[in-house]
């Protein structure tokens, strides 16, 4: 006897179950675009005991949508969740919870620890009981500590007329001088700007200009007539 078909409710259930899976094993602590989305996220979120839990669902669904295109509805997948019993997953890796460990020296302000902690996740509560001590100060050589010290900057000229300028060389204010009232500089040679013609030398050639190319042919022709002339009239 054949089995009975699959009404469209058992239909319905199987194709959120595969959605609801499929949205759970999206491997979201390896998307580095959606961990940098949820903690800006996160970080709008006051640290007056504000529930994280919505924030980062919603972050998912939004990420989970633009790479899927499969919409997730917030209050059926929680639901999901209460009926089978199942837990978020791990959203964020071990490495990215222990980086804001270590740079929020403050465990109130660990959004992704307390993320964790509203998930179930002991990780979270790992995080936040993970202290960081103060940077122990550098040791300054000896030879470094005896040094003298000196003034990095060098005092100005105070005949200077101008504060902010140097004076220039003498020799400079010299040649100024000479260049705006037009005087003769001394040492330099003064070149007249006029063009001296030799009569020995022309510029009309005394040789013949060559044929163009398509003056070859007519002079060729030309000389030929002129030649058979000559022989008709001996």
């Amino acid at each position: 006897m054949a089995a009975p078909e699959a009404g469209p409710a058992n239909q319905r259930h199987a194709a959120d179950e595969a959605r609801y899976q499929a949205f759970d094993s999206y491997p979201w602590a390896k998307d580095r675009i959606f961990v940098e989305q949820l903690s800006n996220a996160l970080s709008e979120v006051q640290s007056d005991g504000s529930s994280l839990f919505g924030v980062a669902l919603q972050a998912r669904i939004q990420r989970f949508e633009q790479q899927t295109k499969i919409k997730i509805d917030s209050d059926a997948y929680k639901q999901w969740l209460s009926q089978n019993n199942k837990q978020q997953p791990r959203i964020v890796s071990e490495q990215t919870v222990a980086i804001e460990a270590m740079a929020t020296p403050n465990p109130g302000d660990r959004k992704l620890a307390h993320l964790l902690v509203e998930l179930g996740d002991p990780l979270g509560q790992l995080a936040l009981q993970q202290t960081v001590s103060a940077p122990a100060p550098v040791p300054v050589p000896s030879w470094q500590a005896a040094a003298p010290t000196a003034e990095l900057f060098i005092k100005k000229d105070p005949s200077s007329t101008d504060p902010d300028k140097e004076p220039y060389p003498k020799k400079f204010e010299e040649i100024v001088e000479f260049l705006q009232t037009g005087k003769p500089i001394p040492g330099i040679r003064q070149i007249p700007d006029t063009i001296i013609e030799d009569p020995a030398i022309t510029t009309h050639g005394r040789l013949a200009a060559p044929l163009k190319p398509w003056e070859v042919g007519r002079a060729t022709a030309t000389d030929y007539s002129g030649s058979s002339s000559v022989e008709g009239g001996t």
